[in-house]
């Protein structure tokens, strides 16, 4: 999305109210101020792109709704009501957004990003309209106007953890399938993941987050499938850092990196493309005790059911079985477990 020259409001700075609407300031009250901006909001929902005429006669009203006094209002069915303003005037005035400034937009995402937090109550009077907001940010795919911003990456991460909190088993097809596109559009649609707002998603695959809410759990389970062409170069340079140049620093899910590669390799055996060689490379280690772990770790990918690793990397395989000679005697038993597995199996 390019950023146009500001245009000037139209009548010389003025902003135009919709027919019956009145001005709305400070210096009316909460209740006013929400009846007011529902007339509002049914104008924008109203307009499409082709409306040229309304979109110059109401600019100023769009500039004027991304106002501190919008912005940081503490009453939430205003922020409300004005973030579904500001999701129309991305979807009306696209592919321009009529806001120059970069720290703006910034701040415009990062309070949309917060009203998202309301998707959580399906119970709530006003569920439709953050339905409405979160249907309607999906389908324009307004995020990834954040591409031109320099630290777009902060609202991104922000937007992610927003809704893989709020998902519940409370929440239909619809309302997954429309968080899903948002995510999975910036994920594909970016220059690439970076590790922090990988973490955001790989946290759900953890066994204690995974217990705590599945929705999330399956919410990314389910982002990973669809991404795994774009996203495996990322999960591989994040598993590179920590398995081998040995920089747990990279991220808080360093010392999850086992369990990560068990879930990753269930979810799409795909995803981990580029990590089976650094197994391979881990599997030769110098030290018995992450030796052991690795073995342990491989028993489980190669015994799992329909696991076709064996066949699919002859060399982690044939790696794998050198083990049974392994000098460290807990890796020999390890081995004559998997051994004992498929026999049995």
């Amino acid at each position: 999305m390019e950023f146009p020259q500001q245009q000037k409001p139209a009548g010389d700075g003025k902003i135009i109210y919709p027919p019956g609407v009145k001005e709305i300031t400070d210096k009316i009250s909460n209740d006013e101020v929400v009846k007011r901006l529902k007339m509002v909001v049914k104008t924008y929902m109203d307009m499409d792109q082709d409306s040229e005429e309304e979109k110059q006669q109401y600019l100023g009203l769009a500039l004027h709704l991304a106002s501190e006094f919008f912005l940081r209002n503490p009453n939430k069915d205003v922020r409300l009501l004005v973030a579904c303003c500001l999701a129309d005037i991305f979807r009306i005035y696209a592919p321009e957004a009529p806001y120059t400034s970069h720290d703006k937009l910034k701040d415009i995402f990062l309070f949309i990003t917060r009203q998202l937090k309301g998707l959580e109550d399906t119970k709530s009077p006003q569920f439709n309209r953050y339905f409405y907001l979160l249907e309607n940010l999906a389908w324009v795919k307004s995020y990834n106007i954040c591409f031109e911003l320099e630290d777009c990456n902060e609202i991104f991460i922000q937007l992610f953890k927003t809704l893989f909190s709020v998902i519940n088993n409370s929440h239909n097809q619809k309302v997954q399938m429309h968080m899903m596109d948002l995510m999975s559009s910036i994920i594909m649609e970016g220059d690439g993941v970076t590790q922090e707002l990988l973490d955001t998603i790989l946290i759900n695959l953890i066994p204690a987050h995974k217990n705590l809410n599945k929705q999330a759990y399956d919410l990314a389970k389910t982002l990973l499938k669809r991404t795994v062409q774009t996203i495996e170069t990322c999960i591989a340079n994040f598993f590179n850092q920590v398995l081998v140049m040995g920089k747990s620093s990279v991220s808080d899910l360093s010392e999850h990196v086992f369990d990560l590669i068990q879930e990753l390799f269930a979810i799409d055996p795909m995803l981990l493309t580029s990590v089976m060689p650094q197994l391979e490379f881990k599997l030769k280690s110098n030290d018995g005790e992450e030796r052991l772990a690795v073995v342990r770790l491989l028993a489980k990918l190669f015994g799992a059911k329909d696991s076709e690793l064996a066949s699919q990397n002859r060399p982690l395989w044939q790696c794998f079985l050198g083990r049974f000679n392994d000098i460290h005697v807990p890796v020999r038993l390890e081995c004559v477990k998997f051994a004992s597995h498929c026999l049995m199996n």
